[in-house]
């Protein structure tokens, strides 16, 4: 139903009616088909002559490489090496209340989520174009547990470029894409805290979370 909804859209344009001259008064001009008649015969028309399914087709692929290479986020790469320390303390805007209407966590109440969920998993942010990111993550992965997130770059493509290499017991290393900067944008709305670069390493220190900015040689 969706795509004949669209396959209308796509054709709608060149129905578009115009203004003409009808002449002198009392003088008939032919009724037209009606418009509903006239846009089945237009979608019958290119999906015989196939050009509907390439339309298809190209949309698809499209949208498949747009989530297997996902647009870049824009942060910059820098090796410099530097650590931010960031006591994670969130206050409640409002009231939270439970599904019966009973208020469960007040507005003003402080939450320090390293103490209520410590991390057992940190996250690597990189950039996967650079085979030195790449490198280093793979290599910090090794020693502490470690997601790796990309900022650009195709985590379709190393995924299966490292489909074979073994990753905190996995057989595989997984990468993950922030899609639309959710974490990033997280972390400085609820926290304040900018990833302005990349590589960026998160891990919890005691109650804190340690960012270790650049790479170590």
């Amino acid at each position: 139903m969706i795509r004949h909804v669209l396959a209308w859209i796509f054709l709608a344009a060149p129905l578009v009616a115009h203004p003409e001259d009808l002449g002198t008064r009392g003088r008939t001009a032919p009724v037209d088909r009606d418009a509903r008649e006239q846009m089945k015969d237009r979608v019958r028309q290119k999906e015989a002559s196939g050009e509907l399914a390439r339309f298809w087709t190209d949309y698809r692929n499209k949208v498949v490489d747009a989530i297997k290479r996902p647009a870049p986020l824009g942060v910059p790469t820098d090796a410099r090496l530097r650590t931010e320390l960031h006591q994670l303390r969130f206050v409640m805007p409002q009231d939270y209340r439970d599904e019966s209407g009973r208020v469960v966590v007040r507005r003003g109440t402080v939450i320090e989520p390293l103490k209520i969920q410590p991390l057992t998993t940190g996250l690597i942010f990189i950039d996967g174009r650079d085979e030195a990111q790449v490198q280093y993550a793979l290599a910090a992965g090794r020693r502490e547990r470690l997601k790796i997130v990309l900022t650009a770059g195709s985590p379709y493509d190393l995924r299966v470029r490292f489909k074979d290499v073994s990753w905190n017991g996995m057989p595989t290393v997984p990468f993950y894409f922030d899609q639309r900067k959710l974490i990033i944008n997280q972390l400085q709305r609820l926290y304040g805290i900018q990833l302005r670069s990349v590589p960026a390493k998160l891990t919890q220190q005691g109650a804190q979370l340690q960012i270790e900015f650049g790479m170590r040689k």
